[in-house]
């Protein structure tokens, strides 16, 4: 079986982490950080309602997606855990504020937590994804003679083990903890020459719609956010009211399984 090291190489992105607390400790430190399972593909609305609500920092874990398309390399983002939100947040709330909120399964917590503040590697695996403000980036290999070593220092703090290499993709899966329960990720990555500068740099980024709300759990957006709900809601109730009555009877939609792809749904 092949061995995944680790370079101990300095990487100035990754800040050094904060606020970290251990099993050992006898009090939770600022920010007070919990993890929320959530119905996936409505992370962008819990950011909303958190940032609303004043409920803390919501971040959601995204990664570089790297895909070659005619013939060279380009990246977006995607989720890295999909129904996972992560919260920071600088005064002790309640968990039921947030187990009460829509389209939350469930605040996550320990057997002997009742409040669900993450602690140990658990704790610093949500600090690096606030560090980076959710976005992980392409991890560094290099290959020595067909072997694939991963070098990024990311790695190693998200206590992550590579289980396996995916060549052709780019690709490597990765495993994690979360509150105890093993999780299988899977981050892209790129090689680099001897000089450590990437081989075949993936330049262009794609057009994707995380930028229009990773930001959503800033306090500052949250009159932006309300002001924007409520437009789309009076554009929502307008739209309805010109298609009943430009359409006699009940109105025919097709389900998600009959919508043909680049159809829009009314």
């Amino acid at each position: 079986m092949a061995i995944f090291n680790l370079s101990l190489k300095t990487n100035f992105k990754y800040a050094k982490l904060n606020h970290q607390t251990t099993e050992g400790e006898a009090s939770v430190q600022k920010p007070y950080v919990r993890c929320l399972m959530v119905e996936t593909g409505e992370e962008k609305t819990i950011l909303q309602l958190l940032a609303v609500r004043g409920l803390g920092r919501g971040v959601v874990p995204q990664r570089v997606r790297v895909r070659k398309i005619r013939g060279s390399w380009r990246k977006d983002h995607i989720r890295l855990l999909p129904g996972y939100v992560f919260i920071f947040a600088e005064e002790e709330i309640p968990i039921w504020k947030y187990q009460g909120l829509e389209h939350v399964l469930k605040a996550l917590r320990y057997d002997r937590e009742p409040n669900g503040y993450l602690r140990g590697p658990d704790l610093e695996f949500a600090n690096t994804l606030r560090d980076l403000d959710g976005r992980l980036d392409i991890l560094d290999a290099v290959d020595e003679e067909g072997f694939i070593r991963v070098t990024d220092l990311l790695l190693k703090r998200l206590h992550g083990e590579v289980i396996s290499v995916d060549k052709g993709k780019r690709l490597v899966k990765i495993r994690v903890n979360l509150m105890g329960q093993p999780k299988i990720i899977q981050m892209n990555y790129q090689l680099l020459d001897e000089e450590g500068k990437p081989l075949d740099p993936v330049t262009e980024l794609l057009d994707d719609e995380s930028d229009d709300w990773i930001t959503a759990w800033t306090p500052d957006f949250a009159d932006d956010l309300i002001e924007d709900m409520d437009q789309e809601w009076e554009a929502s109730e307008e739209l309805e009211q010109d298609e009943i009555e430009e359409t006699p009877g009940e109105m025919d939609i097709p389900t998600d399984s009959e919508t043909k792809e680049g159809e829009e749904t009314p």
